[in-house]
């Protein structure tokens, strides 16, 4: 009897392995079609900000002052350029060099070739793409400011920027070679303000500084963030 009773419950095991298999089957193709969902929906959004701020782009070379359109298309081209850099792999952390690299590039299209510059980022730091998208807005609030306000009448000019790690903290700078601008009168400005509160979202601060030839921008925060 106990041989019997053995055996009955080994086939019991048998199949109720063979059910949560099953159910762990339809999990992970439920799991997949509703990756695939998404990536779509992403795609769509990223192509409709795209196009949006193309638009922008267009409309911007119609006016007299195209710098508040040519700000809005550059925060447009931020996110267009995160969903790039997610699109390479959804688990992945971002690419900072990458994505400084697409945002320059966006920049250079967004502002006619009088002012210049170079972006670069230490090859090896990657961020969550939540921070990420906090140090691009950041990036594009200080390059647009420095591009807008730096060179009145038309000058010539350059912005430099960087991204680098200074031991467990990273630093943003952008810096500009312009008629600079007086930290403490501009302190409530909107732009800047946004500024902080990305600098606080990343755990971090914010600083302007002027210097002997034109304006510093430097975002300062730690790598890593314990959750």
């Amino acid at each position: 009897m106990s041989d019997v009773v053995g055996v009955s419950s080994a086939v019991e095991d048998k199949n109720r392995i063979a059910e949560l298999e099953a159910e762990l089957a339809s999990v992970r193709a439920e799991l997949c079609a509703e990756r695939d969902r998404y990536r779509e929906l992403r795609h769509r959004v990223r192509n409709d900000l795209q196009a949006l701020a193309t638009l922008i782009s267009a409309q911007s070379r119609r006016l007299e002052k195209p710098e508040g359109c040519s700000n809005c298309a550059m925060r447009l081209r931020s996110a267009v350029e995160l969903h790039n850099a997610l699109d390479e792999d959804d688990d992945a952390d971002i690419c900072m060099s990458s994505y400084l690299w697409a945002l320059s590039e966006a920049r250079r299209k967004a502002f006619d070739d009088r002012i210049v510059g170079e972006t670069i980022a230490d090859d090896d730091i990657f961020l969550h793409y939540r921070r990420a998208q906090c140090v691009g807005l950041v990036y594009v609030e200080a390059v647009t400011n420095a591009m807008k306000h730096a060179f009145p009448d038309g000058a010539h000019g350059e912005v430099q920027a960087r991204l680098r790690r200074i031991g467990d903290r990273l630093e943003l700078t952008v810096a500009d070679n312009g008629c600079g601008f007086d930290p403490a009168k501009v302190a409530k400005g909107d732009g800047l303000q946004l500024m902080r509160g990305l600098a606080r979202q990343l755990k971090g601060q914010v600083f302007f500084e002027r210097l002997p030839q034109g304006a510093l921008v430097r975002l300062d925060f730690p790598e890593h963030v314990v959750a």
